[in-house]
């Protein structure tokens, strides 16, 4: 069966060969594959004791036999791939092979093979086969690395961690009794335990959907315990219960379906349309030069408070204002002259409108007016602002007034 197997994935792979396939996409699929097991003995050994004190100890050996699986998976990038499995692997007792035994009395070595039941055989006579079977019942969770995934014939690797529940049923006739006595042991009983696998195998990419799977598993479960007993007993000890564990191997065939396939990205953007064509406007000219400034002669006021020459911040204000344009205009002539109102002697004011009027033009001089065209003079109080009698305190008289001509 095992070289039929072989021969059908080789046909697979030729009727194939030619065909081109895009790389599947990422999404859901569903596989089943068909195929071909063959297990490890079950190296059984019991819990209970042999006439001689020791264990029974039994290589079970089961038939080739085929194995089927079904699995569900998500491919998530182009490489990987993750899937549930479901696999049965049956496979029919050939054979339980024992360990030759010395038993009290004899002191020759004595096979414990057992035997095909309701046989009355001699010494030399063929033990032939125990009736009974294995039944695994696998459920894992693989993981897979496709190698290659651009190619339409590509290997993949993987691994996987599960559950193998492992159902015994056998029934044997010892092949010696000690006491004369011809007794059947019967081993019999389901147990689960933990089991990974090793996956290798080669993928042939028939459409973007479908895919035939060649697969190699090798699976190995932990050590599965089931119950025995030996009818009618004699001198026989009760095995109680078997321990042991075995391995499996699979090849198989299979087809894998990709029917939850990502949606396809959408189609691109039309092209935009060619930009209207520019048509280039001559600058406008440039505006007219704007006409210089023309200035003209002008008189700042600067007043004072009573009986000061101290600039005040509102007289500050006029010297820099009439600073600014002197500069600004270049002037050709300032003149700064002082004056009082007519309170105090006529002596006292004129000293007084001395000392604002130099006051003034030192101010101007810090701000930067050229000194060459800076002229100073004083009147006291002969030429007020406002008339008025002797010993008047008139405040738009106490002032210096600067006149700017150009």
């Amino acid at each position: 069966m095992k070289h039929i197997l072989l021969a059908s994935a080789a046909l697979a792979a030729m009727a194939v060969a030619g065909s081109a396939a895009a790389e599947q996409a990422n999404g859901w699929y569903g596989a089943v594959d068909l195929g071909y097991n063959w297990k490890s003995d079950y190296k059984a050994r019991s819990q209970g004791a042999m006439p001689d004190g020791g264990a029974y100890v039994y290589n079970v050996a089961t038939d080739d036999d085929w194995a089927g699986f079904a699995r569900l998976g998500y491919r998530y990038s182009p490489n990987w791939r993750v899937e549930f499995e479901g696999g049965y692997r049956p496979g029919d007792i050939s054979s339980a092979r024992g360990f030759a035994r010395t038993y009290p009395g004899s002191a020759a070595l004595v096979d414990t093979a057992i035997c095909t039941t309701g046989v009355i055989r001699g010494a030399a006579d063929p033990c032939g086969s125990p009736k009974g079977s294995f039944e695994q019942t696998t459920v894992m969770v693989n993981l897979y690395y496709d190698i290659m995934p651009e190619s339409q014939f590509h290997p993949f690797v993987g691994a996987g961690f599960g559950l193998d529940s492992v159902k015994a049923k056998m029934l044997g006739q010892l092949s010696t009794s000690p006491a004369g006595t011809v007794s059947d042991l019967s081993l019999q009983g389901k147990d689960t335990v933990a089991a990974y696998q090793l996956l290798a195998g080669m993928a042939w990419e028939l459409s973007e959907r479908l895919s035939l799977d060649v697969t190699y598993r090798y699976l190995d479960a932990g050590k599965a315990k089931f119950n025995a007993g030996i009818e009618p007993n004699g001198t026989w000890q009760d095995p109680d219960t078997f321990v042991g564990k075995f391995s499996d191997q699979t090849l198989t065939v299979g087809l894998r379906w990709a029917f939850g396939q990502e949606a396809a990205p959408p189609p691109p953007p039309p092209p935009a349309p060619e930009p209207a064509p520019v048509v280039e406007t001559p600058p406008p000219p440039p505006p007219p030069a704007p006409e210089p400034v023309k200035y003209e002669a002008r008189e700042f006021i600067v007043y004072f408070e009573f009986d000061k020459s101290a600039l005040t911040a509102d007289a500050q204000s006029v010297v820099a204002a009439a600073a600014d344009y002197a500069k600004t205009g270049n002037a050709a002539r300032i003149v700064v002259v002082g004056h009082t109102d007519t309170s105090g002697s006529a002596a006292y004011n004129i000293k007084l409108s001395e000392r604002r009027a130099k006051t003034v033009a030192d101010a101007l001089a810090g701000l930067g007016v050229d000194g060459s065209k800076l002229a100073v003079d004083w009147k006291g109080e002969s030429a007020p602002a406002v008339a008025t009698g002797d010993g008047v305190k008139e405040p738009l008289n106490r002032r210096s007034t600067i006149d700017i001509t150009f």
